[in-house]
């Protein structure tokens, strides 16, 4: 179930089956923003971490998928090294 103010709300739902095994997955195809002139850069500092940069510059840490969809290289937010340059969505 996908709630209605969820990230993936507007997403294309794909299922796939595994024949092997009869089983169902579910996944979501989202696109990314492509808008290049609604952030600011950011450079990520020593003690940075994602929900409290969305805090600060987004009014809510629950918005720090904001900040990971405008940065898709970034693959894990728990990882990223020292004055990485990010972008930060306008809100």
């Amino acid at each position: 179930m996908i709630f209605a103010d969820s990230r993936y709300a507007t997403g294309n739902i794909f299922t796939a089956h595994d024949a092997r095994k009869n089983d169902y997955f579910l996944t979501v195809f989202r696109k990314y923003p492509t808008d290049a002139s609604n952030y600011f850069l950011y450079s990520w500092g020593e003690s940075d971490r994602m929900d409290i940069v969305a805090n600060q510059f987004l009014g809510s840490a629950s918005r720090w998928w904001r900040i990971m969809d405008f940065n898709p290289e970034i693959l894990n937010a728990f990882d990223i090294p020292l004055g990485t340059t990010i972008r930060i969505p306008y809100e």
